[in-house]
């Protein structure tokens, strides 16, 4: 395991590559401004703000992964793309500000924290297909053109608002949509609800 503020603002640190690492504790490597990549091919959870501020990181590997705590990657602002293949969770604040990532896949992935990409206004393309449940503000000023969520039974508060590329949703067994969830989607033009019981005020 690698403890709290392990390695916080060491800045002539590049490149990790630790394969026995169960767990990675809370700003572990924060301010790390010159970590460029990190694989961990046995940790199963990313503590809060982990990764707070590594301004260069690029390339991140986490296969065994399970969890990632709150604000574990704010602020990381050259991230492109992730891909966490058995996380089941994101904390609230996880990838907020990485306005660099473009896309995301989380296969397994049931629960998305509030504010977990919001300001990712690079982001294009998302893979959530076994997620349950959307935080507040989760996708909020993201660049998304069409989102499926085929499993998804609740959206929250501002989850999409200004999304202003979003042409068309999909949500086949969503029953309950909130406040303002899509306010400012200005393009949606295709709207696939067919569970749908509650809908909130200014939903759209």
């Amino acid at each position: 395991m690698v403890g709290d503020y392990a390695f916080a603002n060491c800045s002539v640190l590049t490149n990790i590559n630790m394969p026995a690492c169960s767990a990675i504790g809370e700003c572990a490597f924060q301010n790390c401004f010159s970590l460029a990549s990190v694989s961990f091919p046995a940790c199963s959870t990313i503590g809060y703000s982990a990764f707070y501020k590594c301004s260069n990181l690029t390339t991140v590997s986490f296969p065994t992964c399970i969890s990632l705590e709150n604000s574990a990657f704010v602020f990381c602002n050259k991230l492109t793309s992730v891909n966490f293949p058995i996380c089941s969770t994101i904390g609230s604040h996880a990838f907020s500000g990485c306005f660099s990532l473009v896309s995301v896949n989380f296969p397994v992935c049931t629960t998305i924290g509030s504010y977990a990409f919001k300001g990712c206004f690079n982001l294009s393309t998302v893979n959530f297909p076994a997620c349950r449940i959307i935080g507040n503000s989760a996708f909020f000023n993201c660049s998304l053109t069409s989102v499926s969520f085929p499993v998804c039974t609740t959206i929250g508060t501002y989850a999409f608002c200004a999304c202003n590329a979003l042409t068309s949703v999909n949500f086949p067994t969503c029953s309950t949509i909130g406040h303002c969830a899509f306010l400012s989607c200005d393009g949606l033009a295709t709207l696939i609800l067919p569970a749908c019981a509650t809908i909130s005020t200014n939903a759209f």
